[in-house]
């Protein structure tokens, strides 16, 4: 059944993304023809770059109002009653929609990239970029040593957690919202910040508990690069998403007040 939520959830929110993601590309490609000459800047690419960064940045915007609008209306509103007629637990539901929104957010951060690379090709000496490229590389390579594999491991896993951490964080919030059978939007987001503030005041407690008074001595100490700080505070990020999902769940499944 998980699959098939998940099958749904992209149909959903394809005809969302999709036609973006071919705009944006479009807009990249415009701005991309309307460079070949430097020395002119006319009226038509300024709007056209305009357009094309409005895009952009509704793209992002997008992915925001997508993962609120798709949590809540299909598992709190009246649509609600229909899906939890499904065969499918509640942290089926959770987890489809998490996984859906953290795949469009990692295609958006591609497609960005992807168009910046289009506008930029025209002033892109191929052998040169890569030549920087493998500059860049050898660069890090130098700082780094054979840890430089274990840094991009570990940025991979900390930006996915705390995509995660922040998307569970947000339906915990709804959800906290949705108990109350009036000002149910005021409480999400009294919930949210509330939340927000109390992860930050544990986080800060811990790291001080086991760090001390002594934390920036203990900071520079390690070098070239605090892997076991950053494992840490990746952990923690993950234990506080692994809460969110599981109250989330818990008022799914047994206070869920669609009124």
């Amino acid at each position: 059944m998980l699959g098939k939520l998940l099958k749904y959830e992209i149909k959903a929110t394809s005809r969302v993304f999709l036609p973006l993601y071919f705009v944006l590309i479009v807009f990249s490609a415009i701005n991309c023809l309307m460079s070949l000459n430097p020395d002119y800047f006319s009226t038509a690419q300024f709007i056209t770059l305009t357009l094309y960064i409005l895009i952009l940045v509704g793209m992002f915007v997008a992915s925001f109002i997508v993962m609120i609008q798709r949590f809540y209306k299909n598992l709190l509103s009246e649509e609600g009653y229909l899906m939890f007629t499904l065969p499918a637990e509640s942290w089926k539901h959770i987890v489809s929609k998490l996984i859906i929104t953290i795949m469009w957010i990692v295609l958006s951060c591609i497609m960005s990239l992807l168009s910046i690379l289009i506008i930029a090709s025209q002033g892109i000496d191929l052998p040169e970029f890569l030549a920087d490229i493998r500059m860049i590389w050898d660069t890090a390579y130098s700082y780094f040593g054979t840890s430089l594999y274990h840094f991009i491991i570990q940025m991979v896993i900390g930006f996915i957690v705390m995509i995660t951490s922040g998307i569970l964080l947000i339906y915990v919030s709804i959800a906290i919202g949705h108990l109350s059978n009036n000002h149910k939007k005021l409480l999400s987001i009294g919930a949210f910040i509330g939340i927000y503030i109390v992860g930050q005041i544990i986080a800060a407690t811990l790291f001080i508990g086991n760090y001390g008074y002594s934390f920036e001595f203990k900071i520079a100490q390690q070098s070239p690069y605090p892997f076991t700080l950053v494992w840490q505070a990746i952990g923690m990020s993950a234990a506080f998403a692994v809460i969110y999902f599981i109250i989330t769940n818990i008022i799914l499944n047994r206070r869920l007040n669609l009124d």
